[in-house]
């Protein structure tokens, strides 16, 4: 082979492997979907959007100077009496209710 035949023969490679990869591009618009002419194609589907307005913020809790007086004196109560972790945890739950009662009766 001569020196031309070669270099024809390389040139007419690359343009057939140009033209194969320009024929598979264009076959993958849509990665995943059915080409048009299969029984099974459909086109996109199309997103619908629906905003919701968020909710309005509840007002923040203010407790008042007593409530929190009355909570830190339960809470220190139920830590001395308890003796293990689950009468703590107990003590606590009961501490957190009576404040929130008291919330509820504020308002």
């Amino acid at each position: 082979m001569t020196f031309i035949s070669r270099a024809a023969l390389l040139a007419a490679l690359c343009f057939a492997a140009g033209a194969q990869a320009q024929t598979a591009s264009a076959q993958t618009d849509f990665p995943g979907s059915q080409p048009p002419h299969s029984s099974h194609w459909s086109p996109p589907s199309t997103l619908r959007m629906t905003v919701e307005p968020a909710p309005a913020a509840a007002a923040p809790l203010r407790d008042t100077p007593e409530s929190i007086a009355e909570y830190q004196r339960c809470r220190a109560v139920s830590d001395r009496a308890a003796v293990s972790n689950q009468q703590r945890t107990a003590g606590v739950q009961a501490c957190l209710s009576e404040l929130q009662q008291r919330r509820e009766m504020a308002q």
